[in-house]
């Protein structure tokens, strides 16, 4: 088979049924189909994630090797942050202080998993012996968004919430946890990657969330001046004429016969 049509056939058909999957598991009016969609995605990740095998020879497996890398990690970081989150003071779906707990280990657990895949040797290789280029990619834009996002939601939680100053401070520790690991890496040797060499890829995080900051800013104002030149556009609309006395008879007819009594 020609390895353009296997890449496409093996990887991208599958990452395709990812999102196709997730989609039809929510057609509630089926069970049947609900569970076809829950099959599919499963399906389509298990494809992923074993492209480095069935497509060795693709620069599309990167993306499978790199996801079955960091998605312990990740779960547990995301998991930690949701439990953290969750376990304040809010009216709907609160969880336990025990949970809060769970949540700070399960963070702590991903953040140190991450820092042995950096500095140890279980580092994501590929098959040709370069670290993973998406794993360079991947870990400066994590450390900088859990750092700017828990430092946000933290600040967030203190200006708008009620009775969330225990949940701010532990995100102010995840924040600072993260800023800590991203300057540890960026000063100190990897047993894969020079300090120098991760600062690079560090700038490049920076200027590509910049740009994705500024670019969001803009879309938003343009779409809101659109919006606004549309409207000033449209005409005012008419006003519709005060009742005649035809009208106001009819009216006063209506309300004596339903509120008039038998009098």
């Amino acid at each position: 088979m020609d390895e353009m049509l296997k890449a496409a056939v093996l990887f991208w058909l599958p990452f395709a049924f990812i999102p196709f999957g997730i989609w039809v598991s929510q057609v509630k009016s089926s069970s049947v189909v609900n569970k076809l969609g829950f099959t599919i995605s499963i399906l389509g990740t298990a494809l992923v994630l074993a492209s480095p095998w069935t497509v060795p020879e693709s620069p599309s497996n990167a993306v499978g090797h790199l996801l079955g890398f960091i998605a312990g990690p990740t779960i547990l970081i995301l998991l930690g942050l949701f439990k953290i989150a969750y376990s304040g003071n809010i009216p709907v779906g609160k969880l336990s202080e025990g949970d809060r707990n769970l949540g700070v280990a399960l963070f702590v657990i991903g953040l140190l998993w991450l820092g042995l895949m950096h500095w140890w040797e279980i580092t994501p290789i590929m098959s040709d012996g370069e670290i993973n280029r998406y794993w360079l990619i991947f870990l400066p834009n994590l450390l900088i968004s859990l750092t700017g996002l828990s430092l946000a939601g933290g600040l967030a939680m203190l200006a708008f919430g009620d009775d969330r100053g225990s949940e701010s401070r532990y995100l102010f520790g995840m924040s600072l946890g993260a800023f800590l690991f991203l300057l540890c890496a960026m000063n100190i040797d990897s047993a894969n990657l020079s300090a120098i060499k991760f600062r690079e890829y560090v700038w490049l995080s920076i200027a590509d969330i910049i740009g994705i900051i500024i670019g969001s800013i803009l879309s938003i104002i343009s779409f809101a001046l659109v919006i606004f030149v549309y409207e000033r556009s449209l005409p005012k609309p008419e006003s519709i004429e005060p009742p005649n006395d035809h009208e106001l008879a009819q009216v006063a007819q209506v309300i004596k016969n339903n509120i008039g009594g038998d009098d």
